[in-house]
């Protein structure tokens, strides 16, 4: 029986990546090579001391301190309306924390091209006719990034080039418009990047591995609670969700690579196209989290295929095996592994 469960899931994967899938990264794309989870980034937070609080502000502090001993950052930020100046330092704290893990991922990338599966399976995509690889992640990190250079692949996240960088006026990169077409992973990061920050008038550019955040200058990242949904219509947000709508949209398959399915910003479009049938979802992940079973119980019929890390090896879902089985001593769940068996 098993090597039936191993075929199927051989089968559906494979077919996933004959239709050139959208790849979706969550955290858990990003853990394994040391970036923080949401648990680090609550505890990295609680552990932190904000300076020049007023009184008011201390209080609501301490609150939000209290809260996130028993609930995750998101819900914490629902239940308790901090100030514009604790926003701002959670934001700034954020960043620091993400970036400077970040930089030390960067410095490895430096002596090991193929540090990232990412890479390996661009190219792979691009062993195709195709121009472009779609990436949408919820991740503010730039691991996507540096596999599409590390696959000598052209980037693009809504800015220009260079150093210091600008936001595109236009919808593709401009590589794309010329007529010499170059291949480019276009990656939708619709909440934002380490890289992105907002002047005093407004303005979002883009500085690549900045190693602090300019003077006068706020991250353009979006934290989770309820301000986020309020921060996503503004730009550069709002562009980066209608790049990843668009490619959603367009798609017949998707590479769900340690995504939660708790973001209303992705998985609406997704779960929709898929349940109708019109795409077909692969999902890669450490643990299945609640919603994503909740979401896999509606498939109706529809074609998907979940892995995820078992005590014995890797469990497989799909419409086959709606109630799970273990593929014993395989680590078919992991990128790497999974590309052994299906490229």
């Amino acid at each position: 029986m098993s090597k039936t469960a191993e075929a199927t899931a051989i089968q559906i994967a494979q077919e996933c990546l004959k239709q050139s899938p959208v790849i979706v990264l969550g955290s858990g794309a990003s853990i394994p090579f040391g970036l923080p989870s949401m648990t680090n980034l609550s505890s990295y937070l609680m552990n932190s001391t904000p300076s020049q609080l007023t009184d008011a502000d201390s209080d609501i502090w301490q609150d939000f301190v209290t809260e996130l001993r028993t609930r995750d950052l998101e819900n914490t930020l629902s239940l308790v309306d901090v100030s514009d100046h604790l926003s701002d330092y959670i934001v700034k704290q954020t960043w620091k924390y993400i970036n400077d893990a970040d930089q030390q991922v960067f410095a490895q990338v430096i002596g090991n091209r193929n540090l990232f599966p990412l890479t390996r399976l661009y190219k792979h995509l691009f062993d195709s006719t195709n121009y472009t690889v779609s990436v949408v992640t919820t991740n503010y990190d730039r691991l996507a990034e540096y596999a599409a250079d590390c696959s000598n692949y052209q980037h693009y996240t809504g800015f220009s080039n260079g150093y210091f960088r600008h936001r595109q006026t236009v919808a593709y990169p401009s590589s794309v418009q010329s007529s010499s077409r170059i291949r480019t992973v276009d990656i939708w990061k619709v909440h934002g990047c380490i890289d992105w920050f907002v002047d005093g008038e407004n303005r979002t550019f883009a500085v690549p591995l900045a190693k602090s955040i300019p003077a006068s200058c706020n991250p353009a990242i979006v934290t989770p609670g309820v301000a986020k949904y309020e921060r996503t219509h503004q730009e550069p947000f709002r562009s980066a969700i209608s790049g990843a709508d668009n490619a959603l949209l367009q798609s017949k398959s998707y590479l769900c690579i340690g995504f939660g399915f708790n973001d209303a910003h992705i998985q609406p479009k997704l779960e929709e196209r898929w349940q109708l049938g019109e795409a077909l979802l692969v999902i890669l992940t450490k643990k299945l989290t609640e919603s994503a079973k909740a979401m896999l119980a509606k498939a109706n019929g529809q074609q998907f295929l979940a892995l995820e890390s078992g005590k014995h090896g890797t469990i497989i879902w799909s419409n086959d095996y709606p109630d799970g089985h273990v593929l014993e001593n395989m680590d078919l769940w992991k990128l790497e592994d999974f590309l052994d068996k299906t490229v």
